[in-house]
């Protein structure tokens, strides 16, 4: 008998269809190259508990200066700080957020981990980001080496294949900060010896300021090298406006100033006042010789009289 046709003809015409339904490729072209993973180098920052509201301790200082190392060496490119509210309302990982931005990092490239208030639960909370975001759970621990240890047998319990732990130094001294300060800033500052070096930020947004902006950010770095050339022996900070947010400006600040080695016996934040401005702040301090450290929006706003001993420096 003769064998029908038809099924052999079905099957052709369902595969001339679907070879129609591919993509055309030009006979030696390759196909389009898939888009690389995200290079993520990351280094894990443990928290420590803070001296107080707004004062890190030098162990904690230490340990964000490692971890600023290691970023700004291209070690890493991301950075998780971990650390809950152990001391008050603001929390580890935002002291370390406002320590690293100060130093220069991204605030693009650190995550915070608020919710920690142990070691265990550094290990845990962190692996919850790394999940969230789909990266490896592998990476640098930062700590002092008396800890490093015990963190790294946590870290490994939560899944993470740990590369490498990092000592930070016990406690810190002025030359651990040389390679942050700008020093040609520095020295474009004439200042004379005074009694006091006044930070001021005008702050009048609609938006908060969670850390530092870069601006911000400067003048936190040339206060901290004037007061480490001994230009004065106190750091005044003030700011006048709402901050949107729980924490002052100007507790923000000393943050920043502490993790630059400033003492926190000789830093003083002035508590805001509202519609208050820098002329308030000068009637106060009228006596005294400052060099002020402020924008030039805010700087204007003092009249020679407030102030005849006090030196404005604009740095936007």
């Amino acid at each position: 008998m003769p064998t029908s046709r038809a099924p052999r003809r079905r099957s052709l015409i369902v595969l001339c269809v679907v070879l129609l339904a591919l993509p055309f490729v030009p006979l030696g072209a390759q196909a389009p190259p898939q888009p690389a993973k995200p290079d993520v180098r990351v280094a894990i920052v443990l928290g420590n508990a803070p001296a107080g509201t707004d004062e890190p301790t030098p162990m904690n200082t230490a340990r964000c200066l490692k971890g600023f190392e290691l970023y700004r060496n291209g070690t890493v490119n991301k950075l998780v700080v971990t650390g809950g509210f152990t001391r008050d309302y603001i929390s580890e990982a935002r002291m370390m957020t406002i320590a690293l931005v100060t130093y220069g990092v991204a605030p693009g490239d650190i995550v915070e981990d608020e919710m920690a208030s142990t070691t265990i639960e550094n290990g845990s909370y962190a692996a919850r980001i790394f999940d969230a975001r789909g990266w490896p759970k592998k990476g640098l621990l930062v700590s002092q080496a008396f800890h490093l240890p015990r963190a790294e047998g946590i870290f490994k319990e939560n899944g993470f294949a740990v590369q490498n732990v990092t000592a930070a130094d016990t406690v810190t001294a002025p030359g651990d900060f040389a390679s942050i300060l700008d020093e040609k800033a520095d020295a474009a500052v004439k200042a004379e010896p005074s009694d006091l070096i006044v930070v001021y930020e005008p702050f009048n947004s609609p938006d908060p300021m969670p850390w530092p902006t870069p601006q911000l950010a400067r003048r936190l770095r040339l206060a901290a090298a004037l007061y480490h050339r001994k230009i004065a022996p106190m750091v005044v900070l003030y700011n006048d406006r709402y901050t949107r947010g729980p924490v002052n400006l100007a507790q923000m600040m000393k943050i920043g100033l502490l993790s630059l080695g400033v003492p926190a016996a000789n830093v003083k934040v002035v508590a805001r006042g509202e519609y208050r401005r820098l002329a308030e702040l000068a009637r106060a301090y009228a006596d005294k010789s400052a060099v002020v450290l402020t924008t030039a929006s805010g700087g204007e706003r003092l009249a020679p009289e407030a102030a005849p001993k006090w030196k404005m420096v604009f740095v936007d």
